[in-house]
């Protein structure tokens, strides 16, 4: 008889509370399950194997209720993605992306022997992939290249729980076999219903609190691209010390301002915050295994992409023009208003701080696949704004998304990955990063022109 996780016996209905004692041994040290080595995840990865996908969507979100019964109705009910106007508006759109798939899928596009360059693009994910109005998304942005058939199943306001429930996709991937598949998701997830005021809490720890300390020292080692030590301090193997005496000299090449905001931040989130990010690890990794499992040899030579989200500004202000209609504030400002947060630097700073792991979470599971590629947009609205010498906020659409300019330099980043435009056997693509490359080369090809011409 089977056995899985803390030798439960796996063909009865798993007890949440068996699954809370796994989640809430990653909090001992809050960066464990960033690590592939780690023995909680490795615990947790062993039941994918023996519990259907439905039933781990329904287990890991039990940070919600107390009930499993009561989860499974948020999860099939509570998204509004494909209900009412928002719905309304997603699947127009989605059917008008579907007519321009199809148009090139009944031509010569799709015969790689004649156009062997020629690629099909499966999208899922959330609504910076699907905004039906007013915004050219990523998937707007990469339609327009002539060789990219893309096939959209992303929806704004979509779940990851109800992507991996749906199973929608499983069905689509196996019919359209596409060069690439391209997800995103998680944010629905953590902001829906004022779900901000789940991870927040808003009595933050003591700033002389020496967990902080230890958060900073993970911070730096993980912006420098370091390996990130699993044990307490006094109890780590030497090997753990390889980093300790060049911590200055690594703190010293980063933006030193952007730690501060980001360690303030982690004061302020609870500990049910990094057993949703567990949970949304998993769910990623769900549908990852579930499309090996359709097609092994196909999966191998797909290739995948994922995203996090940027900095987000916590914003309630309304914007000019058709934007007065809109929204704004509703996803973090209110929520962080209403735990008695006021002020706007430490709503920014939490709003940081889980961004910032969020994204981590994704960088550290891709690690677990050789063609799973995430392309990083962390501070990258704030760059932009800067080096255009642009006001705060100029380009930010609302507080969660960015403008059609924005989409498009994103896009150009994943069509740069698509096409092999990028460093060989790089993984991760931050867009900062990119971006200063791409002056850098254009400057030394302007020099090298004027050198020409004297």
């Amino acid at each position: 008889m089977p056995t899985g996780l803390i030798g439960q016996n796996l063909t009865q209905e798993p007890k949440a509370e068996l699954i809370e004692e796994v989640l809430d041994s990653l909090w001992v040290n809050p960066t464990s399950f960033f690590n592939k080595e780690d023995s909680n995840w490795n615990l947790l990865c062993e039941t994918l194997q023996l519990i259907d996908s439905t039933k781990m969507t329904l287990i890991t979100h039990s940070i919600y209720t107390d009930s499993l019964r009561e989860r499974k109705n948020k999860i099939e009910n509570e998204s509004n993605a494909f209900d009412g106007l928002a719905g309304f508006l997603n699947k127009r759109s989605n059917k008008r992306k579907f007519r321009k798939y199809s148009r090139k899928k009944n031509s010569e596009f799709m015969d790689k022997n004649l156009n062997p360059d020629n690629k099909t693009v499966m999208i899922e994910g959330d609504s910076w992939f699907e905004y039906p109005l007013f915004l050219k998304d990523v998937t707007d942005q990469l339609e327009k290249k002539p060789n990219m058939a893309i096939y959209s199943m992303a929806a704004g306001g979509d779940w990851i729980a109800n992507m991996i429930s749906g199973l929608e996709y499983k069905t689509e991937y196996k019919k359209i076999k596409p060069d690439v598949f391209i997800l995103s998701g998680g944010g629905n997830d953590m902001l829906q219903d004022n779900g901000l005021k789940r991870f927040v809490r808003n009595k933050p720890i003591d700033v002389n609190d020496p967990f902080l300390e230890d958060y900073k020292t993970y911070l730096v080692l993980r912006m420098s691209n370091r390996p990130v030590p699993l044990c307490k301090a006094n109890f780590c193997p030497p090997e753990y010390h390889a980093y300790e005496n060049s911590l200055n000299t690594l703190i010293s090449k980063l933006d030193t301002t952007v730690i501060d905001k980001i360690v303030n931040g982690r004061r302020y989130i609870n500990k049910d915050f990094y057993k949703f990010l567990v949970s949304l690890k998993l769910e990623y990794k769900i549908l990852f295994e579930t499309l090996h499992k359709i097609n092994p040899s196909h999966f191998d030579s797909l290739k995948i992409i994922t995203q996090g989200y940027d900095y987000a500004i916590p914003n309630s202000s309304k914007k000019f023009g058709f934007r007065l209609l809109l929204p704004n504030g509703i996803w973090l400002n209110d929520p962080l208003d209403s735990l008695g947060i006021t002020g706007q630097k430490n709503k920014e700073s939490i709003v940081m701080a889980m961004m910032f792991d969020f994204n981590e979470m994704l960088i550290e599971l891709g690690k677990e696949y050789p063609n799973i590629y995430h392309v990083d947009v962390r501070g990258f609205i704030d760059y932009m704004q800067n080096s255009d010498n642009k006001k705060s906020g100029k380009y930010w659409f609302d507080e969660l998304h960015p403008t059609n300019y924005i989409f498009q330099q994103i896009a150009e980043v994943y069509y740069s990955i698509i096409e092999n435009k990028v460093e060989p056997h790089k993984r991760v693509f931050n867009m900062i990063d990119y971006f200063e490359q791409k002056k850098t080369q254009a400057s030394l090809s302007g020099f090298n022109s004027q050198t020409t011409i004297l």
